[in-house]
């Protein structure tokens, strides 16, 4: 099928966006790179000319080809002028409205700032039900308390997930079980982009405007002007059926739709590229190429080390120092190395690569590096931060000699650390190592690699140099892990799929699980440490601006239900710290398929309530206590050790250079370091979505050329009229409607009396979810000629049916009658 011409944007001038009672919003940061309006977005010269055409009576003016925010809201209110066609036409607009809800006028500047230091009106983030986007939340700032709750798209007023908005608490009698309803009277930062992905479908009876259906529930339908519909819709939509197009919201004032404009035409679904152009698209993450004329001056000429850094840094090439990476990886930030001291303590040693050298501040390399934030790590592609050539210049190959940020401890093989230093270091790794070659090693100290085992070795080093230095550092990395634990640190892990891919189709041949051993946690251990011990030096030297990475303690509202929930079950945990969460998790997950079953649903129940890390600005926190990391359970975090794929550790490599008296302080306000903190949360964030929504495309492709594809699931919760499912080989969390049971069942819901609120806890606080037990009657069949019945609950093992939704990459299931067992 041949596809229309696709709408190519360019560059639009910024205009400052007002609200309703026109007074000026708050100005946003320079460093904050989020699209706030669409002129950001910029449009095809041709379709230009076309809005020019169709609108002069509007006066649509183009200046220096650009398009300017007024002429978008004039092109709008145009759109709404246009002439009715038909008797037909108006009367269903007229019916139309009267469902229509207008949204609220938005507070002026004034009256959020009174209300705000009066403590009358909230600030703070939406958070939006994806599977039920009439609900919204927004945290209270007193974790005991249950979050404040949005009842309707009409109180959320225009905000979406993630932005940054002012509530007004409803009058009490609105009050739901005792959580406190709120609506949305300001919008302080529109973080989400007002991009969205989805398919265009025409509106019957209505020749202006065709609607585009979001792939995303939580954003409203859109209405597409006739103005923006790509040629040939108008004659023949079903050419646009499996189409999917990327939109801006330009406008959205009742609750029904918003209307936008079509900002490209990606491509069809269900073909591999498309998608994956959509998931970046949808999550807004940048995979421009670099401009080289732009960055030219900025990359290194050659391989080696200008003389005048030999002055002044650690010259460690002749130790053995090596990498531990998976077997493709080609971002090589980190190294390690150990020896032996006289004093019979080890010197340990981590090398991060100094990327933060060939990225001068300020520069034009710099700037674009700053807005992409992260790599972006997708199934099909690594799209880098930094320019390949830099990649590959400041990845610390075997053999070549390299600029580092070393961290050196000294300590005893316990784990106890007796000094600390940090120097800016010039190393060469003697080997590259996988992870599979370091865990031959911890199995099997003693034994003898032939040359073809392992990668080259450089530096006249052998393999039982590597393996002996790999059994210290094993030794010392497992004493550490443990004492990290009993000081309360808690991990969660969820399944994360790996997959082998054809290299002609580009489609996924088979996919693994990802398994952690212990050579991962050896690097992971020490990572740790050196991000713990840097941010501790920043922010000794430099409390106002120190970058640092916080962790707050999770939802007490939602753990309390996820501690009574689970006590229904006969598991009991104590919720009071994190590491008595770890403590209490550790006995009910054992090696056996039952307890691998309790583990996936545990870990899956005890993810949610967690917040999410974030990078902060030490100056902006009040409290000392906000700098701390939960799961961790360490007082102060920050990230270091990736540099190569991550802006943060940039910019902590520059505060550390300073606070070493390699350069002088950076001189940074702290609104620059908070702007910077925030744009990495967002990216950061986007691009793990971005990651897992590629992971979940590709599986959909394998699981749909795999049918029939049964597999055994968990089920973790039961509703009234569906139960949610973990695939225990993915991770993959489905849904189970009741009408998509085999064999049509009689389905009865049992209330699982819950335990008995604490005495010191207000059930007022506590929203009361009813926790259930499924009793499904299968009638008897040809096949089956009794009549069954099966009790179905948390931890249950189902057999359901898996295929992919169309036109969509999310997994439909079927669950499957249980056969009976003959004795």
């Amino acid at each position: 099928m041949e596809l229309p011409t696709k709408l190519t944007p360019k560059k639009t001038n910024r205009r400052k966006k007002r609200s309703k009672s026109g007074h000026k919003k708050p100005a946003i940061n320079s460093v904050n790179v989020i699209s706030k309006n669409i002129s950001e977005l910029s449009l095809d010269n041709n379709y230009v000319e076309v809005l020019t055409s169709l609108n002069k009576s509007r006066q649509v003016q183009l200046k220096n080809s650009q398009l300017k925010c007024d002429v978008q809201t004039d092109h709008v209110k145009g759109i709404n002028n246009l002439t009715k066609n038909s008797k037909h036409t108006r009367k269903k607009r007229l019916d139309k409205q009267v469902k229509e809800e207008q949204f609220p006028t938005y507070f002026t500047e004034t009256e959020v700032e009174e209300g705000l230091k009066s403590g009358q009106l909230i600030k703070g983030t939406v958070r939006i039900n994806p599977k039920n986007p009439q609900h919204a939340f927004v945290s209270n700032t007193d974790s005991t308390q249950p979050d404040y709750f949005i009842k309707s798209v009409l109180d959320r007023n225009r905000a979406l997930e993630g932005d940054e908005i002012v509530l007004k608490l409803k009058p009490e009698e609105e009050w739901m079980d005792g959580q406190k309803t709120a609506e949305v009277v300001y919008i302080l930062n529109e973080v989400h982009s007002r991009m969205c992905v989805g398919i265009l479908k025409p509106l019957e009876h209505n020749s202006e405007y065709a609607v585009l259906v979001p792939r995303d529930k939580r954003l409203p339908t859109i209405h597409i002007c006739s103005l923006s519909w790509p040629g040939g819709f108008a004659k023949k939509p079903k050419l646009y059926q499996n189409i999917l197009f990327s939109v801006k919201i330009l406008e959205w004032n009742v609750t029904t739709h918003a209307k936008g404009i079509i900002v490209d035409q990606i491509g069809l679904c269900d073909d591999l590229k498309a998608e994956t152009l959509s998931i970046l698209k949808e999550f807004c993450l940048d995979v421009t190429p670099f401009n080289i004329d732009q960055i030219k001056d900025y990359l290194p000429k050659t391989k080696n080390i200008p003389e005048k850094e030999f002055q002044y840094r650690e010259d460690i090439r002749t130790e053995c120092i090596f990498t531990i990476d998976p077997l493709m990886a080609r971002d090589l930030d980190d190294a390690v190395s150990v020896k032996k001291l006289s004093n019979g303590h080890y010197e340990v040693g981590v090398h991060i690569s100094d990327a933060s050298y060939y990225l001068p501040e300020g520069s034009p390399l710099d700037d674009t590096v700053c807005k992409k934030a992260t790599t972006i790590y997708l199934v099909n592609n690594i799209y880098h931060m930094l320019p390949v050539n830099l990649c590959l210049h400041c990845s610390l190959l075997p053999g070549e000699d390299k600029l580092g940020f070393s961290i050196f401890w000294e300590m005893d093989e316990n784990g106890q650390i007796f000094s600390t230093r940090f120097a800016r270091t010039i190393l060469n790794s003697c080997v590259q190592l996988a992870y599979e070659h370091a865990q031959q090693m911890i199995d099997d100290p003693d034994k003898e690699f032939t040359a073809d085992e392992l990668p080259k070795i450089h530096n006249g080093f052998t393999p039982k140099d590597l393996s002996n230095t790999i059994s210290v550092l094993q030794k010392i990395a497992s004493n550490l892990r443990e004492a990290r634990i009993r000081n309360g640190s808690l991990r969660i892990d969820q399944i994360k799929l790996l997959f082998s891919i054809n290299p002609q189709t580009g489609e996924p041949l088979d996919f693994m699980a990802y398994e952690n051993k212990e050579a991962h946690r050896l690097i992971e251990e020490f990572m740790l440490l050196a991000n713990i011990s840097v941010a501790k030096k920043i922010y000794d030297s430099f409390p106002d601006i120190a970058f640092l990475r916080c962790h707050e303690p999770p939802k007490y509202t939602m753990l309390l239900a996820a501690q009574r929930c689970l006590e229904t079950c006969g598991i009991h945990i104590d919720i009071s710290s994190s590491g008595a969460i770890s403590n209490s998790l550790k006995k009910y997950i054992t090696e056996d398929c039952q307890g691998l079953c309790r583990k996936i649903v545990l870990n899956h129940i005890f993810t949610k309530p967690m917040t999410r890390a974030r990078y902060i600005c030490a100056a902006r926190q009040k409290n000392k206590n906000v700098f701390s990391h939960y799961a961790l359970s360490v007082p102060m975090y920050t990230h270091f050790t990736s540099p190569i794929r991550r802006y943060a550790d940039i910019m902590t490599h520059r505060l550390l250079a300073a606070s070493l008296g390699y350069c002088e302080k950076p001189q940074w306000t702290v609104d620059h370091v908070r702007a910077i903190a925030n744009n990495c949360n967002i990216k950061k964030y986007n691009a793990k979505r971005a990651a897992e929504a590629s992971s979940d495309l590709y599986l959909a492709v394998y699981v749909n050329s795999h049918q029939p594809y049964i597999q055994d699931c968990v089920v973790i919760d039961v509703k009234d009229r569906s139960l949610d499912v973990i695939v225990i080989k993915t991770g993959s969390c489905v849904r189970v409607h009741q009408n998509k049971c085999q064999g049509q069942p009689k389905w009865d819901l049992e209330t699982i009396p819950s335990a008995a609120l604490d005495s010191n806890q207000d059930s007022d606080t506590e929203r009361n979810k009813k926790i259930y037990r499924l009793i499904l009657t299968y009638p008897p069949t040809k096949v089956y000629h009794k009549s069954q019945t099966v009790i179905i609950e948390m931890f249950s093992i189902v057999k359901v049916k898996l295929s992919k939704l169309p036109n969509k990459y999310k997994l439909n299931a079927y669950m499957l009658r249980p056969k009976i067992s003959h004795r």
